[in-house]
Protein backbone atom coordinates (compact mmCIF):
# COMPACT_ATOMS: atom_id res chain seq x y z
CA UNK A 1 0.00 0.00 0.00
CA UNK A 2 2.78 2.40 0.93
CA UNK A 3 4.71 1.40 -2.19
CA UNK A 4 1.68 2.14 -4.36
CA UNK A 5 1.25 5.58 -2.80
CA UNK A 6 4.91 6.39 -3.41
CA UNK A 7 4.54 5.27 -7.06
CA UNK A 8 1.48 7.51 -7.55
CA UNK A 9 3.29 10.44 -5.92
CA UNK A 10 6.31 9.91 -8.18
CA UNK A 11 4.10 9.79 -11.30
CA UNK A 12 2.35 13.00 -10.24
CA UNK A 13 5.71 14.71 -9.80
CA UNK A 14 6.80 13.61 -13.29
CA UNK A 15 3.53 14.82 -14.79
CA UNK A 16 3.89 18.21 -13.09
CA UNK A 17 7.48 18.53 -14.31
CA UNK A 18 6.45 17.57 -17.87
CA UNK A 19 3.58 20.05 -17.79
CA UNK A 20 5.90 22.86 -16.62
CA UNK A 21 8.41 22.05 -19.36
CA UNK A 22 5.66 21.93 -21.96
CA UNK A 23 4.28 25.27 -20.80
CA UNK A 24 7.71 26.90 -21.12
CA UNK A 25 8.36 25.30 -24.52
CA UNK A 26 5.08 26.37 -26.08
CA UNK A 27 4.72 29.86 -24.59
CA UNK A 28 3.24 32.27 -27.13
CA UNK A 29 5.64 34.88 -28.47
CA UNK A 30 3.93 37.79 -26.72
CA UNK A 31 4.30 36.05 -23.32
CA UNK A 32 8.09 35.78 -23.58
CA UNK A 33 10.08 38.56 -21.88
CA UNK A 34 10.66 41.23 -24.50
CA UNK A 35 13.06 44.15 -24.75
CA UNK A 36 10.26 46.29 -23.36
CA UNK A 37 9.76 44.03 -20.32
CA UNK A 38 13.47 43.46 -19.63
CA UNK A 39 15.11 46.71 -20.73
CA UNK A 40 12.53 49.51 -20.64
CA UNK A 41 9.98 48.76 -17.95
CA UNK A 42 12.52 48.21 -15.12
CA UNK A 43 14.99 50.81 -16.43
CA UNK A 44 12.68 53.66 -17.38
CA UNK A 45 13.93 55.82 -14.48
CA UNK A 46 17.68 55.41 -15.17
CA UNK A 47 17.14 56.04 -18.89
CA UNK A 48 15.16 59.22 -18.24
CA UNK A 49 17.64 60.30 -15.55
CA UNK A 50 20.51 60.00 -18.03
CA UNK A 51 18.41 62.03 -20.47
CA UNK A 52 17.82 64.63 -17.76
CA UNK A 53 21.56 64.98 -17.14
CA UNK A 54 22.22 65.35 -20.87
CA UNK A 55 19.39 67.89 -21.14
CA UNK A 56 21.35 70.28 -18.91
CA UNK A 57 24.01 70.66 -21.61
CA UNK A 58 24.23 74.32 -22.59
CA UNK A 59 22.94 74.27 -26.17
CA UNK A 60 21.09 77.37 -27.40
CA UNK A 61 19.36 77.26 -30.77
CA UNK A 62 17.90 80.77 -30.87
CA UNK A 63 19.48 84.03 -29.73
CA UNK A 64 17.29 86.76 -28.26
CA UNK A 65 15.12 87.38 -25.23
CA UNK A 66 13.75 83.83 -25.30
CA UNK A 67 16.35 81.16 -25.95
CA UNK A 68 15.40 77.60 -26.81
CA UNK A 69 17.49 74.74 -25.51
CA UNK A 70 17.31 71.42 -27.29
CA UNK A 71 19.82 68.73 -26.44
CA UNK A 72 20.40 65.03 -26.92
CA UNK A 73 18.87 64.56 -23.47
CA UNK A 74 15.60 66.24 -24.45
CA UNK A 75 15.35 64.03 -27.52
CA UNK A 76 16.15 60.92 -25.44
CA UNK A 77 13.44 61.79 -22.89
CA UNK A 78 10.88 62.47 -25.64
CA UNK A 79 11.60 59.25 -27.57
CA UNK A 80 11.64 57.11 -24.41
CA UNK A 81 8.29 58.44 -23.20
CA UNK A 82 6.66 58.08 -26.64
CA UNK A 83 8.00 54.51 -26.88
CA UNK A 84 6.64 53.70 -23.42
CA UNK A 85 3.24 55.20 -24.20
CA UNK A 86 2.96 53.24 -27.45
CA UNK A 87 3.71 49.93 -25.76
CA UNK A 88 1.68 50.39 -22.60
CA UNK A 89 -1.10 52.82 -23.45
CA UNK A 90 -3.79 50.29 -22.55
CA UNK A 91 -2.31 49.76 -19.10
CA UNK A 92 -1.94 53.51 -18.57
CA UNK A 93 -5.54 54.15 -19.59
CA UNK A 94 -6.61 51.47 -17.13
CA UNK A 95 -4.52 53.13 -14.42
CA UNK A 96 -6.14 56.48 -15.15
CA UNK A 97 -9.58 54.85 -14.96
CA UNK A 98 -8.78 53.29 -11.61
CA UNK A 99 -7.63 56.68 -10.26
CA UNK A 100 -10.14 58.87 -12.04
CA UNK A 101 -10.45 61.49 -9.26
CA UNK A 102 -6.70 62.09 -9.02
CA UNK A 103 -6.45 62.13 -12.83
CA UNK A 104 -9.16 64.77 -13.14
CA UNK A 105 -7.59 66.93 -10.40
CA UNK A 106 -4.17 66.67 -12.05
CA UNK A 107 -5.58 67.61 -15.45
CA UNK A 108 -7.45 70.47 -13.77
CA UNK A 109 -4.19 71.80 -12.34
CA UNK A 110 -2.59 71.67 -15.80
CA UNK A 111 -5.62 73.42 -17.35
CA UNK A 112 -5.50 76.21 -14.77
CA UNK A 113 -1.75 76.60 -15.37
CA UNK A 114 -2.16 76.77 -19.15
CA UNK A 115 -5.12 79.14 -19.17
CA UNK A 116 -3.78 81.67 -16.65
CA UNK A 117 -0.36 81.62 -18.28
CA UNK A 118 -1.71 82.93 -21.58
CA UNK A 119 -3.88 85.78 -20.22
CA UNK A 120 -2.26 89.26 -20.11
CA UNK A 121 1.16 87.69 -19.95
CA UNK A 122 4.13 89.18 -21.77
CA UNK A 123 6.06 85.98 -21.13
CA UNK A 124 3.32 83.58 -22.16
CA UNK A 125 5.75 81.49 -24.26
CA UNK A 126 7.90 80.87 -21.17
CA UNK A 127 4.81 79.82 -19.21
CA UNK A 128 3.67 77.55 -22.03
CA UNK A 129 7.09 75.89 -22.15
CA UNK A 130 6.99 75.56 -18.35
CA UNK A 131 3.56 73.88 -18.44
CA UNK A 132 4.64 71.44 -21.12
CA UNK A 133 8.00 70.64 -19.56
CA UNK A 134 6.95 70.63 -15.93
CA UNK A 135 3.21 70.07 -15.48
CA UNK A 136 2.49 67.74 -18.40
CA UNK A 137 5.80 65.85 -18.21
CA UNK A 138 5.41 65.41 -14.45
CA UNK A 139 1.83 64.19 -14.91
CA UNK A 140 2.89 61.67 -17.57
CA UNK A 141 5.82 60.40 -15.52
CA UNK A 142 3.63 59.74 -12.49
CA UNK A 143 1.49 57.35 -14.56
CA UNK A 144 4.43 55.81 -16.37
CA UNK A 145 6.21 55.02 -13.10
CA UNK A 146 3.00 53.52 -11.76
CA UNK A 147 3.35 50.97 -14.58
CA UNK A 148 7.13 50.48 -14.35
CA UNK A 149 9.16 48.04 -12.25
CA UNK A 150 12.20 48.30 -10.00
CA UNK A 151 14.85 45.58 -10.03
CA UNK A 152 18.29 45.21 -8.50
CA UNK A 153 19.66 46.37 -11.87
CA UNK A 154 17.54 49.53 -11.67
CA UNK A 155 19.07 50.50 -8.34
CA UNK A 156 22.59 49.58 -9.47
CA UNK A 157 22.34 51.92 -12.47
CA UNK A 158 20.98 54.66 -10.18
CA UNK A 159 23.97 54.23 -7.89
CA UNK A 160 26.34 54.49 -10.87
CA UNK A 161 24.60 57.68 -12.07
CA UNK A 162 25.02 59.26 -8.63
CA UNK A 163 28.68 58.19 -8.56
CA UNK A 164 29.17 60.05 -11.86
CA UNK A 165 27.30 63.18 -10.73
CA UNK A 166 29.23 63.45 -7.47
CA UNK A 167 32.57 62.54 -9.01
CA UNK A 168 32.12 65.49 -11.38
CA UNK A 169 31.11 67.73 -8.48
CA UNK A 170 34.06 66.73 -6.27
CA UNK A 171 36.60 67.07 -9.11
CA UNK A 172 35.11 70.44 -9.99
CA UNK A 173 35.50 71.62 -6.40
CA UNK A 174 39.21 70.73 -6.27
CA UNK A 175 40.29 71.03 -9.92
CA UNK A 176 38.11 73.80 -11.32
CA UNK A 177 40.70 75.21 -13.74
CA UNK A 178 41.46 71.84 -15.33
CA UNK A 179 37.75 71.07 -15.78
CA UNK A 180 36.68 74.43 -17.16
CA UNK A 181 36.23 73.20 -20.74
CA UNK A 182 34.09 70.31 -19.54
CA UNK A 183 32.02 72.60 -17.32
CA UNK A 184 31.28 74.89 -20.26
CA UNK A 185 29.04 72.11 -21.56
CA UNK A 186 26.67 72.88 -18.69
CA UNK A 187 27.30 76.59 -18.10
CA UNK A 188 28.03 79.64 -20.20
CA UNK A 189 31.34 81.51 -19.90
CA UNK A 190 29.62 84.41 -18.11
CA UNK A 191 28.00 82.20 -15.46
CA UNK A 192 31.04 80.07 -14.60
CA UNK A 193 33.08 82.77 -12.77
CA UNK A 194 30.16 83.32 -10.37
CA UNK A 195 30.59 79.83 -8.95
CA UNK A 196 34.38 79.55 -9.14
CA UNK A 197 35.93 77.81 -6.10
CA UNK A 198 32.57 77.60 -4.35
CA UNK A 199 30.62 75.39 -6.71
CA UNK A 200 30.20 71.64 -6.37
CA UNK A 201 28.42 70.60 -9.55
CA UNK A 202 27.68 72.55 -12.73
CA UNK A 203 25.38 69.75 -13.88
CA UNK A 204 22.73 71.33 -11.63
CA UNK A 205 21.52 74.97 -11.78
CA UNK A 206 23.09 75.72 -8.40
CA UNK A 207 24.95 74.13 -5.53
CA UNK A 208 21.93 73.88 -3.26
CA UNK A 209 19.92 71.95 -5.85
CA UNK A 210 22.77 69.47 -6.27
CA UNK A 211 23.22 69.07 -2.51
CA UNK A 212 19.56 68.57 -1.61
CA UNK A 213 19.13 66.07 -4.44
CA UNK A 214 22.00 64.13 -2.85
CA UNK A 215 20.25 64.32 0.52
CA UNK A 216 16.94 62.99 -0.83
CA UNK A 217 18.78 60.24 -2.72
CA UNK A 218 20.61 59.16 0.47
CA UNK A 219 17.40 58.96 2.50
CA UNK A 220 15.51 57.16 -0.29
CA UNK A 221 18.18 54.53 -0.90
CA UNK A 222 18.77 53.88 2.80
CA UNK A 223 15.02 53.36 3.22
CA UNK A 224 14.92 50.88 0.30
CA UNK A 225 18.06 49.15 1.59
CA UNK A 226 16.57 48.47 5.01
CA UNK A 227 13.19 47.40 3.64
CA UNK A 228 14.33 45.51 0.50
CA UNK A 229 17.97 44.53 1.18
CA UNK A 230 18.13 41.82 -1.51
CA UNK A 231 17.67 44.43 -4.24
CA UNK A 232 20.69 46.48 -3.26
CA UNK A 233 24.30 45.96 -4.29
CA UNK A 234 26.04 46.82 -1.03
CA UNK A 235 29.33 47.92 -2.62
CA UNK A 236 27.75 50.27 -5.14
CA UNK A 237 25.38 51.56 -2.46
CA UNK A 238 28.21 52.37 -0.03
CA UNK A 239 30.33 54.03 -2.73
CA UNK A 240 27.51 56.21 -4.08
CA UNK A 241 26.21 57.24 -0.64
CA UNK A 242 29.75 58.08 0.47
CA UNK A 243 30.27 60.34 -2.54
CA UNK A 244 26.81 61.89 -2.02
CA UNK A 245 27.78 62.71 1.57
CA UNK A 246 31.07 64.29 0.46
CA UNK A 247 29.15 66.30 -2.14
CA UNK A 248 26.79 67.62 0.54
CA UNK A 249 29.64 68.83 2.75
CA UNK A 250 31.53 70.42 -0.14
CA UNK A 251 28.39 72.25 -1.23
CA UNK A 252 28.14 74.11 2.12
CA UNK A 253 24.36 73.67 1.86
CA UNK A 254 22.57 73.96 5.18
CA UNK A 255 19.31 72.96 3.53
CA UNK A 256 20.85 69.67 2.37
CA UNK A 257 22.23 68.95 5.83
CA UNK A 258 18.84 69.75 7.36
CA UNK A 259 17.13 67.47 4.83
CA UNK A 260 19.42 64.49 5.32
CA UNK A 261 19.35 64.87 9.12
CA UNK A 262 15.55 65.03 9.18
CA UNK A 263 15.21 62.13 6.72
CA UNK A 264 17.57 59.81 8.60
CA UNK A 265 15.91 60.73 11.92
CA UNK A 266 12.57 59.66 10.43
CA UNK A 267 14.21 56.48 9.11
CA UNK A 268 15.48 55.63 12.60
CA UNK A 269 11.96 56.19 13.99
CA UNK A 270 10.58 53.87 11.31
CA UNK A 271 13.14 51.17 12.17
CA UNK A 272 12.39 51.45 15.88
CA UNK A 273 8.65 51.24 15.26
CA UNK A 274 9.14 47.97 13.37
CA UNK A 275 10.16 46.45 16.75
CA UNK A 276 12.64 44.18 15.00
CA UNK A 277 15.30 46.66 13.98
CA UNK A 278 16.68 48.25 17.13
CA UNK A 279 20.27 47.31 16.23
CA UNK A 280 20.05 48.72 12.65
CA UNK A 281 18.40 51.86 14.03
CA UNK A 282 21.14 52.32 16.60
CA UNK A 283 23.81 51.69 13.94
CA UNK A 284 22.29 54.23 11.53
CA UNK A 285 22.03 56.82 14.30
CA UNK A 286 25.61 56.23 15.46
CA UNK A 287 27.15 56.28 11.97
CA UNK A 288 25.14 59.35 10.91
CA UNK A 289 26.10 61.27 14.03
CA UNK A 290 29.74 60.36 13.49
CA UNK A 291 29.68 61.49 9.87
CA UNK A 292 27.86 64.71 10.79
CA UNK A 293 30.27 65.77 13.52
CA UNK A 294 33.37 64.65 11.59
CA UNK A 295 32.16 66.42 8.47
CA UNK A 296 31.47 69.68 10.29
CA UNK A 297 34.88 69.47 11.95
CA UNK A 298 36.64 68.96 8.62
CA UNK A 299 34.49 71.36 6.61
CA UNK A 300 34.79 74.38 8.91
CA UNK A 301 33.10 76.87 6.53
CA UNK A 302 29.90 74.83 6.80
CA UNK A 303 30.22 74.63 10.58
CA UNK A 304 30.67 78.41 10.66
CA UNK A 305 27.50 78.90 8.62
CA UNK A 306 25.59 76.92 11.23
CA UNK A 307 27.18 78.76 14.14
CA UNK A 308 26.07 82.06 12.60
CA UNK A 309 22.46 80.95 12.13
CA UNK A 310 21.46 82.33 15.51
CA UNK A 311 22.85 85.72 16.48
CA UNK A 312 20.83 86.48 19.63
CA UNK A 313 22.78 84.33 22.11
CA UNK A 314 24.53 87.45 23.35
CA UNK A 315 21.12 88.96 24.11
CA UNK A 316 20.28 85.93 26.24
CA UNK A 317 23.60 86.15 28.10
CA UNK A 318 22.99 89.83 28.85
CA UNK A 319 19.45 89.18 30.04
CA UNK A 320 17.91 91.39 27.37
CA UNK A 321 14.30 90.85 26.36
CA UNK A 322 13.41 90.19 22.73
CA UNK A 323 10.32 89.53 20.65
CA UNK A 324 9.40 86.78 18.22
CA UNK A 325 10.38 89.06 15.38
CA UNK A 326 13.88 89.34 16.81
CA UNK A 327 14.18 85.55 16.83
CA UNK A 328 13.00 85.28 13.22
CA UNK A 329 15.34 88.02 12.05
CA UNK A 330 18.23 86.30 13.85
CA UNK A 331 18.10 83.38 11.42
CA UNK A 332 20.52 83.90 8.56
CA UNK A 333 18.03 83.41 5.72
CA UNK A 334 19.83 85.96 3.55
CA UNK A 335 17.33 87.43 1.06
CA UNK A 336 14.50 84.94 1.53
CA UNK A 337 12.23 87.21 3.64
CA UNK A 338 12.38 89.87 0.90
CA UNK A 339 11.73 87.20 -1.75
CA UNK A 340 8.69 85.90 0.14
CA UNK A 341 7.38 89.43 0.75
CA UNK A 342 7.61 90.20 -2.98
CA UNK A 343 5.77 86.97 -3.70
CA UNK A 344 2.95 87.90 -1.33
CA UNK A 345 2.58 91.25 -3.09
CA UNK A 346 2.11 89.44 -6.41
CA UNK A 347 -0.35 87.05 -4.78
CA UNK A 348 -2.47 89.92 -3.44
CA UNK A 349 -2.64 91.41 -6.94
CA UNK A 350 -3.75 88.07 -8.50
CA UNK A 351 -5.16 85.92 -5.67
CA UNK A 352 -7.60 83.65 -7.55
CA UNK A 353 -5.63 82.22 -10.47
CA UNK A 354 -2.17 83.62 -9.79
CA UNK A 355 0.26 85.35 -12.11
CA UNK A 356 0.86 82.32 -14.34
CA UNK A 357 3.19 79.34 -14.44
CA UNK A 358 6.84 80.23 -13.77
CA UNK A 359 5.93 83.95 -13.71
CA UNK A 360 7.38 84.92 -10.35
CA UNK A 361 10.86 84.21 -11.66
CA UNK A 362 10.17 86.21 -14.84
CA UNK A 363 8.81 89.29 -13.05
CA UNK A 364 11.55 89.66 -10.47
CA UNK A 365 14.91 91.14 -11.26
CA UNK A 366 16.61 90.63 -7.92
CA UNK A 367 20.16 91.11 -6.66
CA UNK A 368 22.60 92.14 -9.42
CA UNK A 369 19.75 91.90 -11.91
CA UNK A 370 19.42 88.13 -11.50
CA UNK A 371 15.98 86.55 -11.59
CA UNK A 372 15.10 84.35 -8.65
CA UNK A 373 12.27 82.04 -7.65
CA UNK A 374 10.23 81.92 -4.42
CA UNK A 375 12.50 79.56 -2.44
CA UNK A 376 9.42 77.85 -1.02
CA UNK A 377 7.35 75.29 -2.92
CA UNK A 378 4.04 76.32 -1.32
CA UNK A 379 4.73 80.02 -1.92
CA UNK A 380 5.70 79.23 -5.51
CA UNK A 381 2.42 77.43 -6.17
CA UNK A 382 0.14 80.00 -4.53
CA UNK A 383 1.81 82.97 -6.28
CA UNK A 384 2.00 81.42 -9.75
CA UNK A 385 -1.26 79.43 -9.69
CA UNK A 386 -3.39 81.32 -7.17
CA UNK A 387 -5.87 79.95 -4.64
CA UNK A 388 -7.46 77.64 -7.22
CA UNK A 389 -4.18 76.06 -8.28
CA UNK A 390 -2.95 75.88 -4.69
CA UNK A 391 -6.14 74.09 -3.60
CA UNK A 392 -5.73 71.52 -6.41
CA UNK A 393 -2.06 71.09 -5.49
CA UNK A 394 -2.88 70.48 -1.81
CA UNK A 395 -5.55 67.92 -2.77
CA UNK A 396 -2.94 66.07 -4.84
CA UNK A 397 -0.49 66.20 -1.92
CA UNK A 398 -3.19 64.85 0.39
CA UNK A 399 -3.95 62.03 -2.07
CA UNK A 400 -0.24 61.19 -2.17
CA UNK A 401 -0.07 60.91 1.62
CA UNK A 402 -3.33 58.99 1.80
CA UNK A 403 -2.16 56.36 -0.71
CA UNK A 404 1.15 55.60 0.98
CA UNK A 405 1.62 51.96 1.97
CA UNK A 406 4.08 52.10 4.88
CA UNK A 407 5.27 54.55 7.53
CA UNK A 408 8.67 55.04 5.87
CA UNK A 409 6.82 56.21 2.77
CA UNK A 410 5.16 58.97 4.80
CA UNK A 411 8.48 59.96 6.35
CA UNK A 412 10.08 60.15 2.91
CA UNK A 413 7.35 62.51 1.69
CA UNK A 414 7.75 64.71 4.79
CA UNK A 415 11.51 64.83 4.18
CA UNK A 416 10.88 65.95 0.59
CA UNK A 417 8.52 68.67 1.82
CA UNK A 418 11.11 69.87 4.36
CA UNK A 419 13.67 70.19 1.57
CA UNK A 420 11.22 72.35 -0.39
CA UNK A 421 10.42 74.79 2.42
CA UNK A 422 13.48 76.90 1.64
CA UNK A 423 13.89 76.21 -2.07
CA UNK A 424 11.91 75.00 -5.10
CA UNK A 425 13.89 72.20 -6.68
CA UNK A 426 11.38 70.17 -8.71
CA UNK A 427 10.14 72.87 -11.12
CA UNK A 428 13.60 74.17 -12.03
CA UNK A 429 15.71 71.13 -12.75
CA UNK A 430 14.87 68.22 -15.05
CA UNK A 431 16.83 65.75 -12.89
CA UNK A 432 14.54 66.50 -9.96
CA UNK A 433 11.53 66.46 -12.26
CA UNK A 434 12.36 62.93 -13.43
CA UNK A 435 13.14 61.60 -9.95
CA UNK A 436 10.22 62.91 -7.84
CA UNK A 437 7.41 61.20 -9.84
CA UNK A 438 9.33 57.96 -9.26
CA UNK A 439 9.19 58.65 -5.50
CA UNK A 440 5.41 58.96 -5.85
CA UNK A 441 5.28 55.52 -7.45
CA UNK A 442 7.63 53.98 -4.86
CA UNK A 443 5.52 55.26 -1.97
CA UNK A 444 2.07 54.49 -3.39
CA UNK A 445 2.50 51.01 -4.86
CA UNK A 446 2.59 47.61 -3.19
CA UNK A 447 6.09 46.16 -3.02
CA UNK A 448 5.00 42.96 -4.79
CA UNK A 449 3.82 44.98 -7.78
CA UNK A 450 6.74 47.40 -7.92
CA UNK A 451 9.87 45.50 -6.94
CA UNK A 452 11.21 42.57 -8.96
CA UNK A 453 12.94 40.18 -6.51
CA UNK A 454 16.70 39.85 -6.85
CA UNK A 455 18.50 36.51 -7.10
CA UNK A 456 18.96 36.19 -3.35
CA UNK A 457 15.39 37.12 -2.62
CA UNK A 458 13.88 34.75 -5.19
CA UNK A 459 15.99 31.91 -3.89
CA UNK A 460 15.12 32.42 -0.26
Amino acid sequence: MVLAEKRVSFLEMLAEKYQTTTDKRFLPNHAKPSLYEQGIRPYILPILLIGAILSEINVTLLEGKISVKLSVGDILIFITIIFYLLYSWKDLIKLAGNHITITVIGLGFILVSLSTSCIQNDYWLISLKFCIKICILFFLLVFIYQDSHVSSGTLSVLFLIMVFINAVGILEYFYYDRMEKFLLLFKSETSLPTYKYSYASSIFPNTNTFAVFNAIFIVTMLSITFNHPHLVNRYLCCLSLLLCTVGIFLSLSRNALLTVTAGISFLVISLVRSRKAFLPAFTVLLVTSGILFAGLYIQKPLAKRFSEVMSFESMVDNGESFRIGDIVSAFDLKDRPDIWARGMDLFIDNPIFGVGASQYIMRNGFINGETIHMHNIFGEIIVNHGIVGFALFMILMGAWLKNTKKDWHVYLIITLIISHLFDCFVPYNVIWLVFVPWLIAVTTRDSDELFIPGKCESGS
